[in-house]
């Protein structure tokens, strides 16, 4: 109660109801909102300031720029959660005098790179619809004992969602799929698409795929979908993949083959040169798995990058 009380008195202040609107919207740093609500930095810190303590909002770290968003009602205290339904409710039908959500419109723009040269923010080399296509027809590959998964019911995560496209494709036959990602941005874009498709059974948990907040076993399918080259360290990812399958539940990845272009290593922030089978058959060994199926999918006309399908199970 004395919490509760404390939160509605920092809800009090105009300036923090708009901070609020702002970012239950998409992450923004704290220059960007100063941008847009017209107010010194300091004073937009230190309603930040008060609003994380309260629990209200998160932080993420991307490069050298902190991120702020609404909290997930997971991450608040009991008490809150009555009051996080009631309050994100209200933050999408309240009114805009000051015209915040137009100059959040200016901003959003301005991230976006360029449609000349390389899209440094959207391109991931070797996604398709077609790479795609092959990752999701593994799910009904049949097993060594010649049975299929049904994916009615199947419950699936999605490690490193990204911008949730294939997030959203698994969800129209999964009962249940949660998008994992650290990147609060990727989150937001996520979020978006999640809300506008009304998906209720679409989880979105924001934390590090190599240490993952789910119970052991309980998912179906885990899903790598271009994540494994971002991590440091790939091997703890499949750790993660074993701990939270069910026995008998799948693991599929697609991600780059072995390559020798460096430049997405300073351009987009991989970690690792692609994999070759051998290297995923031995991570996946040693969490555990089983390997089941690979595949290399040739790349287009216009394509550099060959694109690696691979598939295991727990015994």
């Amino acid at each position: 109660m004395n919490k509760i009380a404390r939160v509605l008195r920092i809800l009090g202040e105009e300036t923090r109801l708009r901070i609020l609107v702002l970012v239950s919207r998409t992450p923004l740093n704290v220059s960007e909102l100063t941008s847009i609500l017209g107010m010194a930095q300091s004073g937009i810190s230190r309603h930040l300031s008060h609003l994380r303590k309260m629990g209200l909002l998160q932080e993420q770290r991307d490069g050298v720029w902190t991120y702020y968003q609404l909290a997930q009602k997971e991450a608040l205290d009991e008490d809150l959660g009555t009051l996080w339904d009631y309050l994100h409710t209200q933050l999408a039908t309240l009114n805009d005098p000051y015209n915040d959500l137009v100059r959040l419109e200016t901003i959003l723009r301005q991230r976006r790179p360029s449609t000349s040269g390389l899209n440094e923010r959207l391109l991931e080399p070797g996604q398709s619809w077609y790479a795609w296509s092959r990752l999701l027809a593994l799910l009904m590959a049949p097993m060594p004992d010649g049975e299929r998964m049904v994916p009615s019911g199947v419950e699936i995560a999605d490690l490193g969602c990204g911008d949730g496209t294939l997030t959203i494709e698994m969800a129209r036959f999964a009962s249940r799929v949660v998008a994992v990602d650290y990147n609060p941005a990727a989150l937001a874009a996520t979020r978006q698409r999640v809300e506008r498709l009304q998906m209720p059974h679409v989880e979105l948990l924001g934390c590090n795929v190599n240490a993952l907040t789910l119970e052991s076993e309980s998912l179906d399918v885990v899903v790598f979908s271009q994540s494994l080259h971002h991590l440091h360290d790939p091997m703890s990812g499949f750790r993660e993949a074993a701990r939270v399958l069910r026995p008998g539940g799948r693991v599929l990845v697609m991600e780059l083959a072995a390559h020798q272009e460096l430049w997405v290593q300073e351009k987009l922030g991989h970690q690792w040169l692609g994999f070759t089978e051998a290297n995923l058959t031995q991570m996946l060994e040693e969490a555990g798995l089983i390997p089941l199926h690979s595949e290399t999918l040739m790349p287009g006309r216009e394509d550099i990058f060959q694109v690696l399908l691979f598939s295991g199970y727990k015994p």
